[in-house]
């Protein structure tokens, strides 16, 4: 089963945690200022040592290279955060290494040579970074990774010199976005030292009042001074977005029951479902769920359904590339059965 289907710890405020590693091979460029034969040999290097390392790998982990799938299997690997939206580009050299429960992934020739990511339900960034740890180590015994002992690992990027870590959580705050008082908390955790992104990172929009919040810095810090921070900081968001929902079932309970109550009733029944609206849709069910309005729905169903409604997995699902109303009608009908087949 795939690790997004899960209710992980705090999954009622943090659907997700993630923590990625940037490491570098000291006797190549950075990818930006590769040629195509460097590229290449860079690339069946780190794989190499990948699989290499543990004959086990092969059956668990796959190997996808970006340049030769359609696109909207790559967009699809976006949409799911399996890779990013410079490594979809048609890259030289670059690959996706991606566990069969895409709970852990490698992207070779992004921004770094090597991007170890792991994600984990809820809020769990112990167990991801662990993971990620691990993957890296066994990588570091066999590979020349870029170091210096005055600044640590040397990335691309000089914010992620350092540990090279970026750890992050998604986070639903729709108590928070309703209540008016999400611009000031943003604002504040900017000042924290925190990044808030939408659900797609960089450039994205929060559709469903899901954010991405990450540390910033890595120089100078700990792995476990990085986690805790993050950890420290998410625990009074959750405090401050669960004090928000109660004020508002307080202040008005008909209009939360009658719209968390719509929400599910649409999901049900709609026939035309753009994904701006299925994820506003699904936020309202979420809160009602964490509020106790709605009882016969899960918060893995939801889950499931906001793995596979995005533009590009609609067309995947449908083996062929679609208009935006034939993207619309597909994703009302797979929502339709979907809930159909997960209600409880």
């Amino acid at each position: 089963m795939t690790w997004y289907i899960d209710q992980g710890p705090e999954s009622d405020v943090i659907i997700s945690s993630r923590v990625r590693l940037a490491r570098n091979l000291d006797r190549y460029p950075f990818p930006h200022k590769l040629d195509n034969k460097q590229a290449g040999e860079l690339s069946k290097e780190i794989l190499n040592a990948f699989f290499g390392a543990d004959p086990e790998r092969r059956r668990l982990f796959l190997d996808v290279e970006p340049s030769t799938l359609s696109e909207e299997d790559r967009d699809s690997l976006v949409e799911k955060r399996l890779i990013s939206e410079e490594l979809a580009r048609d890259r030289t050299g670059a690959h996706a290494v991606i566990s069969r429960d895409e709970s852990l992934s490698m992207m070779i020739n992004e921004e770094d040579h090597i991007r170890i990511q792991s994600m984990r339900a809820g809020l769990n960034l112990e167990d991801a970074y662990q993971a990620a740890y691990l993957v890296a180590l066994s990588l570091e015994q066999t590979l020349p990774v870029a170091y210096s002992e005055q600044y640590g690992f040397l990335t691309a990027c000089p914010t992620n010199t350092g540990t090279g870590m970026r750890a992050s959580v998604m986070a639903h705050l729709p108590g928070l976005v309703q209540i008016g008082q999400i611009r000031a908390v943003l604002e504040g955790l900017g000042k924290m030292g925190f990044a808030v992104r939408g659900q797609y990172g960089e450039h994205s929009k929060a559709e469903g009042s899901l954010f991405q919040i990450s540390n910033q810095l890595t120089l100078g810090f700990t792995e476990e001074d990085l986690q805790n921070d993050l950890k420290r900081m998410v625990m009074q968001l959750m405090e401050q977005e669960r004090q928000a929902r109660k004020a508002l079932y307080q202040k008005s309970p008909i209009d939360l029951e009658d719209r968390s109550e719509r929400a599910i009733a649409v999901l049900r029944s709609a026939r035309l479902m753009t994904h701006e609206e299925a994820q506003k849709l699904i936020s309202e069910v979420r809160l009602g769920l964490s509020l106790g309005i709605l009882r016969d729905i899960d918060v893995t169903s939801l889950n499931r359904i906001s793995s596979v409604i995005g533009p590009a997995s609609i067309q995947k699902a449908n083996g062929r590339p679609m208009n935006p109303q034939e993207r619309d009608i597909a994703r009302a009908t797979l929502i339709r059965d979907l809930l159909k087949a997960e209600t409880i």
